[in-house]
């Protein structure tokens, strides 16, 4: 879905048409996070046809048990797995008028709306995975002892902790620029924020998960110490709540 937040986008492949008192949507979604689990879903449709999904979609907030609507696939994912990724299908799947979301044909502004906060929530919990990748090679390389010194003594691997808590502190920073703004958009709101933390996070945090295993050496590769998970989890969020490259192409369509 991440090509819907670059410009001149392609309308939504699952559609919506008026039924008596409501509306039929068909079509399928992929990779919806928590998609077999939830009781609510806020599902974008294209409603007009012939026009781009920023003028002719419309958000609809639907109920599990709604009529056509069911569960296809649970993604078995490498990482991230608490949060399972699901297939959600629609065949002539009955929505009610009144649980349209905004305006009828002006679904994106509701996605537009949620951006912002949306992406700094995204940021801030893959920051959580490289705290903890740095943590745990902080700890590891106080009590390693390798060559007859311990890890922590060797100037490469401090040089190295060091970078890895810089990137931590400045993503940190980075984020809660972009949370209090997103709550303060009438002081100025700088339409990159809702972009480019979350890319310069999850980058900041692939190195620090890779860099923790290096430390670690051989028992960082093994499940027993952990830290093998957050490599996984890490790696969900390079694409996750938008493919990075393209966060990166819809941040330059706001600057130039």
């Amino acid at each position: 879905g991440s090509n819907y937040f670059i410009p001149n986008s392609a309308p939504f492949q699952t559609r919506a048409e008026r039924s008596d008192g409501g509306w039929l949507i068909n079509g399928m979604k992929h990779f919806i996070s928590n998609g077999n689990r939830a009781g609510l879903y806020l599902v974008f449709a294209q409603t007009e046809k012939g026009e781009s999904l920023f003028d002719g979609s419309t958000c609809f907030l639907l109920e599990r048990e709604a009529p056509g609507f069911s569960i296809g696939r649970v993604h078995d994912k490498m990482g991230e797995r608490l949060a399972n990724n699901a297939e959600l299908i629609f065949e002539d799947c009955f929505v009610p008028d009144e649980n349209v979301v905004g305006e009828v044909g002006r679904g994106f502004q509701v996605l537009v709306d949620f951006f912002p906060q949306s992406n700094a929530y995204a940021a801030a919990t893959v920051l959580g995975v490289s705290v903890a990748a740095y943590e745990r090679a902080v700890e590891w390389a106080k009590t390693r002892n390798q060559g007859g010194s311990l890890l922590i003594d060797h100037d490469g691997i401090r040089a190295q902790l060091a970078e890895m808590r810089m990137l931590n502190d400045a993503a940190r920073s980075y984020i809660h620029h972009a949370a209090w703004s997103a709550d303060h958009q009438d002081q100025g709101w700088d339409r990159t924020l809702g972009a480019l933390p979350k890319v310069f996070a999850t980058q900041a945090a692939w190195k620090i998960v890779t860099w923790a295993s290096e430390i670690h050496g051989g028992s960082g590769y093994m499940r027993d110490i952990g830290l093998e998970k957050l490599v996984r989890d890490a790696a969900g969020f390079l694409h996750s709540d938008g493919v990075n490259r393209t966060l990166l192409l819809k941040a330059a369509s706001f600057m130039f």
